[in-house]
């Protein structure tokens, strides 16, 4: 049996990896380069068992047999991470059309809408609840 046949076998029913061991994985290595540069003033116990626990944490994860246990711990972290991703996603898709396009909140609904540019007043319908506002570029 080969060595890839052996692992094969023994993660049959194990939960693997998922977005959240990811996120582990790099609050580890954060972690880890904070108490690099850290060390040259203070040895800090406490960075250094916040990566091992991060470290523990996802290889548990990983190789539990718990599947509709950690599928829920992955929704969890999935459902409170998404606003902030799109947050961030809607902050670089702002700055990269900052020149063609002007975003604005319609004031009814507060939905984010985007108005070319073009100098002058405008009056603009939101798609979403339909009303008219004027908007001044």
């Amino acid at each position: 049996m080969s060595f890839m046949e052996r692992v094969r076998q023994f993660m049959t029913g194990r939960y693997g990896m998922d977005s959240f061991n990811i996120f582990l994985i790099g609050a580890a290595v954060f972690f880890w380069l904070l108490n690099i540069l850290i060390w040259a003033f203070v040895p800090s116990l406490i960075l250094w068992l916040l990566q091992v626990a991060c470290i523990a944490w996802a290889i548990f994860r990983a190789m539990s047999r718990n599947i509709n246990m950690r599928a829920l711990e992955n929704r969890r972290y999935n459902n409170f991470s998404r606003p902030i991703k799109m947050w961030f996603k809607l902050q670089i898709k702002k700055f990269r059309e900052r020149k063609e396009y002007k975003y604005c909140k319609c004031p009814a609904c507060k939905a984010q809408l985007r108005v070319k540019r073009s100098k002058g007043g405008h009056t603009v319908r939101c798609p979403k609840c339909k009303q008219e506002f004027k908007v001044k570029i």
